[in-house]
């Protein structure tokens, strides 16, 4: 689809070069449906540079909606969302790198505080450290909190949150800002501050604002055009002085020292009346001229007062609903075709995601939850250690014949078989909460509002659990190793008999090989539950209700194995390569086998051991990807 090109002159406030002919903001016939509702009908819109539009409509009228799928935040199912010429779906990241926006009540990491979250988003836009602190402490000044940035979002007060939501979509200082109903909730003062700012941005940085509003008073007071929206549909768009001026001089007003005499006079010439203010009436001349209802009144002895034309005013315009001609001002121009203007992405985004969602993983919390697999590969080597005490005080005693002595080589294996169930769970769960939880919070949308796309998004949040999960591992392998080979050593497999002599089983040259085979066995089975956990998040909007079903599906997993093979198709399940205390038919199992000198040792899913596990993770964060990419994010 070709793109439309953006008008030349203006200089770009933050490269200072000049931009092509600018378009600015437009909606283009888009239509958008829930179910078999309406929620807009081929509405067009459109703002020009330097604009502060108002956007009114009643609640339901659509005006989220629209702002929505001008920010990318929803898919239109007809028509198209250009920003100075760049299609909103086809190049999202350069049409939202112009574009800064604030949708209802604005979501922040509360443990943060204002300061750390501004920061996280600014390096999200593309700004280094240092260019990142400075533009935060200027958004932070511009707004009025300066003295909250350090103080933890969680005790911010609604109008604080709203001064915060609005210094993000301020960051980088983008030409556009898109504000949906950014007063709500307010106090009076709060409002009238927030005008202040509102104003303050348009004259001292020139930025274009696009306010969504169902308060009329919101927008009359600085913005220089409007827009009405009724039922999803565009009912009027000019400036301000031209919607009053079109209305021209309305309805004219009688006021007489004998009313019902003036009516019937009135209607004995055909002209109606209605009632007004106090005793007026107010008078349609219909095909008659003031001086037929002059003379008209006279003659009935009325006892006229005042009569005259009564103007209309903006308010009229917004309550009547009557559809006005919409109309292009001076330069308005259709658009023109051609190639794009320059290019304002940052670079990496990829990377940039990644960064800002392990910052996001820090945490003691996190830190403990990840340390746990490891505390418990500890604990199964300690109580292995301890049966085997057991073990060889009964063999003095004769209680038993004999007893394998307990290798570090045995430990190790323990240690994982103990700690690897735990950190199944773990990995799926943390993996749920990747999208879902940022979606429970609001801050998907400051992420998505960023010049990044949602296969970007995927990619790092995808890439952030790989992560995170393989550093738990590495936890976990660290502990089982030096746990084993603190407590035991790296020997020869031997069996203690009675009189204290050693047999030996396999020698311990033997054994290395097989160390690492069984580190690599379960990286890609906790691939595999964090991709599952992945998707669950991503179909999920709910962080509680993501949790939970990821936490069932590993319990699903799990059980389901005794009925997968009774069917023979257990190695189709990813369970199937990890440890669990109902049964174990992984690596894990086998390596300790071998290392025991069990005979005949084997593996059941040695074949399938890698493919297809590799295959549920591809396909998982895959369907995620997707998911993301077609959702409409709130």
């Amino acid at each position: 689809m070709p793109i439309v090109r953006p008008d030349a002159g203006t200089p770009d406030p933050r490269t200072g070069k000049a931009r092509g002919r600018l378009v600015s903001l437009r909606l283009l016939s888009v239509s958008r449906r829930f179910g078999r509702q309406h929620a807009l009908d081929d509405l067009s819109l459109h703002v020009r540079r330097g604009d502060c539009y108002g956007f009114l409509g009643h609640n339901g009228a659509g005006k989220t909606t629209a702002l929505r799928i001008l920010l990318g935040l929803m898919r239109p199912h007809a028509g198209r969302a250009l920003v100075d010429g760049f299609d909103v779906r086809q190049h999202p990241r350069e049409a939202r790198a112009r574009m800064g926006g604030l949708v209802e009540v604005p979501g922040f990491h509360p443990g943060a505080n204002g300061m750390s979250n501004l920061r996280a988003l600014a390096r999200l836009g593309g700004l280094d450290a240092t260019a990142a602190r400075r533009e935060c402490e200027r958004v932070l000044e511009l707004v009025g909190l300066e003295h909250a940035g350090s103080k933890a979002v969680r005790a911010y007060s609604q109008g604080m949150r709203q001064r915060l939501g609005l210094a993000q979509a301020l960051l980088g200082q983008p030409p556009y800002v898109l504000l949906d109903e950014p007063t709500n909730g307010l106090d009076p003062e709060g409002i009238s501050d927030f005008r202040d700012i509102l104003k303050r941005i348009r004259q001292e940085h020139g930025v274009t604002v696009l306010l969504s509003s169902h308060q009329l008073s919101e927008v009359s007071e600085i913005c220089n055009r409007i827009g009405i929206i009724r039922r999803g549909r565009m009912t009027t768009e000019a400036s301000v002085e031209e919607l009053v001026a079109r209305m021209g001089n309305g309805p004219y007003r009688l006021d007489a020292d004998h009313p019902e005499t003036a009516k019937a006079a009135l209607a004995s010439i055909g002209v109606t009346t209605t009632a007004g203010p106090g005793d007026s009436l107010i008078v349609d001349l219909g095909e008659r001229s003031s001086d037929d209802v002059v003379a008209a009144l006279a003659a009935a002895g009325s006892g006229l007062r005042a009569f005259g034309p009564q103007r209309s005013s903006l308010e009229d315009v917004y309550l009547t609903g009557e559809p006005q001609p919409v109309t292009e001002g001076p330069g308005d121009e259709p658009p023109t075709i051609g190639t794009p203007g320059e290019r304002l992405a940052c670079s990496a985004p990829t990377a940039r995601l990644l960064r800002y969602d392990l910052r996001r993983s820090r945490g003691i919390r996190l830190a403990t939850l990840l340390a746990a697999p490891a505390a418990l590969a500890a604990a199964g080597i300690h109580a292995r250690g301890s049966q085997h005490a057991a073990d060889a005080a009964e063999v003095d005693a004769g209680a038993l014949a004999s007893t394998t002595a307990v290798t570090a080589f045995e430990a190790l294996g323990r240690g994982l078989q103990s700690g690897l169930p735990l950190l199944t769970f773990i990995a799926i769960g943390i993996a749920s909460q990747s999208i879902s939880g940022e979606l429970s919070q609001g801050t998907l949308r400051n992420v998505l509002l960023r010049p990044v796309t949602r296969f970007q998004v995927a990619t790092g949040k995808a890439i952030s659990v790989l992560a995170v999960v393989a550093t738990s591992y590495i936890l976990l392998w660290v502990a089982a190793l030096a746990m084993a080979a603190w407590a035991f050593d790296f020997k020869d497999v031997v069996e203690i008999l009675p009189n204290g002599a050693e047999y030996v089983y396999v020698e311990a040259d033997e054994l290395w090989s097989h160390v690492r085979p069984l580190a690599l066995a379960p990286l890609l089975p906790l691939a595999a539950y964090s991709g599952l956990g992945f998707l669950i998040g991503a179909l999920t909007r709910r962080a509680t209700g993501a949790l939970v079903l990821a936490l069932l599906c590993g319990v699903f997993l799990d059980v389901g194995r005794t009925i997968a093979r009774t069917w023979r198709i257990e190695e189709f399940l990813p369970s199937a390569y990890l440890p669990s205390p109902l049964g174990d038919t992984s690596h894990v199992a086998f390596y300790i086998d071998t290392v025991t000198g069990t005979a005949n040792a084997t593996s059941l899913y040695a074949d399938t051991a890698t493919h297809y596990p590799f295959v549920v993770t591809v396909a998982c964060f895959a369907l995620a990807a997707l998911a993301l990419a077609r959702r409409s994010v709130p």
